[in-house]
């Protein structure tokens, strides 16, 4: 099978580097999405190879769908991509592109709403130029392809069902990289309680995991000692913990 586009992780990452020398702003007031989004929590497993979360494997074929045909942003409204892109509009109908790349800013969705996006994003920083940008949670990405594959029709988007495969691994794993962090900050305690809830309202299924719910209660004690994440020790302890049943799935 042909790939599906030709924008991998290092493409888009190639990208962002160009538009924060464009317009330093756009990646942080713009969310990124979709398949995008999907590379940067593929590589983020794979970067960690973490036992308990591995990155998923795929056969050739797999792989070829994950290859984008461009790059989505939430936030900016597509009009006002070639004034904030400093870019001219090419073709018919007009798409603007960066470095040759096709930029978008589609609709909101069911669950990717600005304001969804907002509560959650993980802010992360390009080593390399001290660039920052937003990434929506793997949680809100996940919910999103879900509600896709029930809305559309069967096998017309091959690769959500792969995307869900990474994005459901790497929420469960960045769960716990926050829980585990003793040095947590007041805005990384309040991004782990904010995506202990966006899971357990959209997503409890991704709490179906007997290595992550061993790893969040392994850090109770130490959570409910620290003035900073008491309100996410009561919500582990009472709600989550409590109500969380490992699935029969590995991990």
């Amino acid at each position: 099978m042909s790939k599906r586009g030709e924008i991998d992780w290092g493409i888009t990452k190639g990208v962002l580097e160009t538009i924060q020398e464009i317009n330093p702003a756009f990646t942080t007031e713009n969310y990124l999405i979709g398949g995008s989004a999907a590379w940067f929590y593929k590589t983020f497993l794979e970067k960690e190879s973490d036992p308990d979360f591995p990155a998923p494997t795929y056969t050739q074929e797999e792989n070829n769908l994950w290859y984008s045909k461009d790059i989505d942003f939430l936030g900016t409204k597509r009009e006002d991509l070639p004034r904030e892109l400093q870019t001219r509009p090419e073709g018919d109908p007009p798409i603007v592109k960066i470095n040759g790349i096709w930029i978008d800013s589609p609709n909101e969705g069911v669950f990717i709403t600005r304001e969804n996006a907002a509560k959650t994003a993980l802010e992360a920083e390009n080593p390399e130029t001290g660039g920052y940008y937003k990434v929506a949670s793997p949680t809100l990405l996940y919910k999103e392809k879900k509600r896709l594959g029930e809305m559309w029709k069967a096998g017309s988007r091959p690769q959500d069902a792969l995307h869900k495969r990474a994005l459901k691994t790497a929420a469960r794993l960045l769960l716990c990289k926050l829980a585990e962090n003793k040095g947590l900050n007041q805005k990384q305690a309040a991004l782990l309680f904010k995506l202990l809830k966006e899971t357990q309202e959209i997503a409890p299924e991704i709490f179906a995991s007997k290595p992550l719910l061993k790893r969040l209660g392994a850090q109770t004690a130490r959570l409910k000692t620290n003035p900073r994440t008491k309100a996410i020790y009561h919500l582990l302890k009472n709600q989550i913990l409590k109500e969380a049943k490992p699935g029969p799935e590995l991990g």
